[in-house]
């Protein structure tokens, strides 16, 4: 079954990337300069089939009416994981220290899309999440992201215990992210080939999960509040890594 995925940038990035998912796109005539006309282009460049359809027409298949479409709709197969094997080789052949970013049970689509596009605009070389009680890449999410889930390896596997082994196998080092540490982000040596785990949005990270980890670490804070939203403690934790590789 087809994804509807809408918003200009989301939809040229999965032109740029994946032209081969996308199966239609229905456009705004009214609206057509900027990058819709880069998107209409691009279509034809690909052979997708357009629909250039009026605003008062335009009502796109499984789009609620109240959705800001921006006036691009693209429907696309089902998206395409990665395997752990694909990250490996997106580090290797940017012959870059790794960096990954797995996600434990992380649910909140908003949340998922927006790690997604911070990861891709801080380098990391792939996402890993869990196939039960975890977040799809749904319609959300693409959307969230801007299209960002096209740019990196998201790999959906079975057992993120198994995962971690895979990665300890490849020498990376793996540390848990959450509030409970007396650790700070800040003291560690983040130039390492490095996994960040991030949890829950309410349990934070799984206990067995925890155990798997050769660090656990924390993101200090001087207020009141114990714990950042999943997404912003990510961000900090992945440039303040890319601080340390490269601006220092």
């Amino acid at each position: 079954m087809s994804k509807a995925i809408y918003g200009v940038n989301a939809v040229l990035e999965a032109l740029n990337s994946h032209p081969e998912l996308i199966e239609e796109i229905w456009l705004n005539k009214t609206t057509l300069s900027g990058k819709k006309y880069q998107i209409l282009e691009k279509a034809k460049k690909f052979g997708i089939p357009l629909k250039l359809i009026s605003k008062p027409d335009f009502r796109p298949p499984k789009i609620s009416p109240n959705t800001n479409t921006q006036g691009v709709v693209a429907y696309i197969s089902e998206f395409i994981y990665a395997d752990l094997e694909d990250i490996v080789k997106n580090w290797e052949n940017k012959k870059e220290n790794p960096l990954v970013i797995m996600l434990d049970e992380v649910e909140d689509p908003q949340n998922v899309g927006s790690i997604i596009r911070t990861a891709d605009a801080g380098g990391v070389h792939g996402i890993v999440i869990p196939k039960l009680r975890a977040c799809d890449i749904n319609e959300t999410v693409i959307k969230v992201s801007s299209g960002s889930v096209f740019n990196i390896p998201i790999a959906k596997v079975n057992n993120l215990k198994h995962a971690i082994s895979f990665f300890k196998e490849k020498n990376l080092w793996i540390i848990g992210l959450t509030h409970k540490s007396d650790i700070s982000i800040y003291e560690l040596d983040l130039k390492k080939p490095l996994v960040f785990i991030v949890g829950n949005e309410g349990r934070g990270i799984r206990k067995t999960i925890l155990e798997k980890c050769d660090f656990l670490a924390k993101i200090p804070m001087r207020g009141k509040i114990e714990s950042l939203n999943v997404s912003i403690a990510t961000a900090i934790a992945i440039f303040e890594t890319l601080r340390q590789r490269f601006y220092t």
